[in-house]
């Protein structure tokens, strides 16, 4: 009993290495980026939108960030579904993950670059909250925007994942036969 157990959880995590070594081979892993730094540039985008129509203390318009990073995702899940072979799930989602951590991390330093050189008391004008008090660092900040982040990245790509899992290749030819 206690041998076959070792063989399961060998298999399995030989499975999982090469899946995460297939995401980290460079094709895979710069489709991840290029869709990171889409993702990033929608973002930029709506935030410059936001700054030049003095729209920024429109805390609502914020939540279009979220908006973005779903587009972006599931455009980059519909191009893995339908070019994967062999259906590997982890393989997927860890590329979607990538993607969406490349995004974070630019919006992290971004966060930074903004709140320490272009308007310095943007800090300032944060509202308290459930996570946030009126005696805000910057550090506290940019720590809760990144953790936020990451939560999101790692939430939003398991959904859509588990939206395209369950969607048919209906778009994609196959060269096999369906077994009857």
């Amino acid at each position: 009993m206690n041998y076959e157990k070792n063989i399961w959880t060998e298999k399995h995590f030989i499975v999982i290495s090469e899946s995460i070594q297939n995401v980290i081979t460079m094709n895979n892993r710069s489709q991840s980026i290029r869709y990171g730094l889409y993702s990033f540039a929608g973002i930029a985008l709506l935030f410059l939108l936001m700054k030049l129509f003095s729209l920024e203390n429109v805390t609502s318009l914020r939540f279009l960030n979220f908006f973005i990073i779903i587009y972006f995702t599931n455009r980059l899940a519909r191009k893995n579904h339908e070019s994967s072979v062999d259906n590997d799930y982890l393989y997927a989602w860890v590329s979607l993950i990538l993607a969406n951590v490349v995004t974070v991390i630019l919006s992290f330093v971004s966060f930074v670059v903004y709140a320490m050189f272009i308007q310095p008391d943007f800090i300032s004008k944060f509202e308290g909250g459930i996570l946030w008090n009126n005696n805000i660092t910057l550090g506290q900040a940019a720590l809760t925007l990144f953790t936020e982040g990451i939560g999101c990245a790692v939430a939003v790509s398991f959904i859509i994942m588990q939206y395209w899992n369950e969607s048919p290749k209906s778009k994609v030819a196959s060269s096999e036969t369906p077994k009857k």
